[in-house]
């Protein structure tokens, strides 16, 4: 059995027709089970391998309880997301599905990451990620895990995972009268990250994994930041909530008294996600999207990340933004396809 075959991946579509068409033409033929949580207003009637392809059309319905929907569809060995506006290399995930069977101490992995934006008939990539480039956490222990990733923080959340540890990672953001105990979907990547660490190891892979489209006005630009969530206390039920599912999981997985699990939980959860000067740069980025008068400086800034990262990946053949391969090449026909 080729290994792929026993791997599935999520797309969690909503609203965007034309880039879940691309990215299921992307994935036709290359043996990956694909499971479509659809919660847009209209139901999708493009291209698809009902051999390969299961679709479900909840409108409306939040990302969380549709992942709990198909929990029970998930068949495979390993399991990992892919947002419609996205590509996440068919052979980079053959590698990691490789390693992790080799390493069973490693709950997750994931490879190097490019942005791209499409420029007339062609797409510029940029790298993206690049601080945690080879980045690691293998303590022995769930407690070692978290606090060991303090400071370097690289969400999980689009990363090869087993699917048992995928599973109980969202039996836990359920209350016992079946309600999400949380909302946020900054808080659910949050969670979804940590729990990873809780059931193992995590590596990144020196190899292209995946390319992400820049894309103005996303979820993740109008979706309350989890500093607000953590900060305020007209958000306290929505962020205990949150610190309720990792507490439980933590005591359970590590046999931990519940006081002991949740105040390392909060530790864990309330320290800096990156170095303040990292944090800074972010503040100041968000602050020149928001005004239109500074555009010039926001795509100044752009262009500078663009030319500083080149020049940290200069000779990573995970990176190939000056140079073509046939994953990068493959990316370009779908984004040119535009998915018609």
């Amino acid at each position: 059995m080729d290994i792929l075959e026993n791997v599935t991946v999520i797309i969690p579509a909503h609203n965007r027709p034309e880039r879940l068409q691309r990215l299921l033409d992307y994935y036709r033929g290359t043996g990956l089970r694909v499971i479509v949580p659809d919660s847009s207003d209209a139901l999708f009637t493009g291209r698809m391998d009902p051999e390969q392809v299961v679709y479900l059309h909840r409108p409306g319905l939040h990302f969380l309880l549709k992942i709990r929907e198909i929990l029970p569809m998930i068949s495979t060995r390993y399991v990992f997301y892919c947002a419609d506006d996205d590509f996440i290399v068919p052979e980079a995930v053959s590698e990691i599905a490789e390693f992790l069977d080799r390493n069973p101490s490693y709950s997750c992995a994931q490879g190097h990451y490019l942005t791209f934006t499409p420029c007339g008939d062609g797409v510029r990539f940029t790298p993206r990620y690049i601080r945690n480039f080879d980045s690691r956490v293998d303590g022995d222990s769930a407690v070692e895990r978290l606090t060991g990733q303090l400071g370097m923080y690289a969400s999980v959340l689009y990363g090869v995972v087993r699917t048992d540890a995928f599973i109980r990672t969202y039996q836990y953001c359920f209350d016992s009268k079946g309600e999400p105990r949380f909302r946020n979907l900054y808080l659910a990547e949050e969670f979804f990250h940590n729990s990873m660490l809780i059931h193992g190891c995590y590596a990144t892979l020196p190899c292209f994994y995946s390319a992400r489209e820049q894309i103005r006005n996303s979820a993740a630009q109008i979706t309350v930041p989890s500093s607000v969530i953590k900060n305020s206390p007209e958000y306290r039920p929505e962020f205990d909530g949150f610190v309720r599912g990792l507490t439980l999981l933590l005591s359970e997985c590590a046999g931990m008294p519940e006081s002991e699990s949740e105040a390392l939980i909060r530790r864990v959860v309330s320290a800096p996600a990156d170095k303040p000067s990292v944090l800074f740069k972010r503040r100041v980025n968000a602050f020149l999207d928001r005004h239109p008068l500074l555009g010039w400086a926001s795509r100044l800034s752009v262009w500078r990340y663009h030319q500083k990262g080149l020049k940290a990946v200069r000779g990573l053949q995970s990176y190939p933004c000056t140079f073509s391969t046939p994953a990068t090449e493959a990316i370009v026909r779908a984004v040119r396809s535009g998915g018609q």
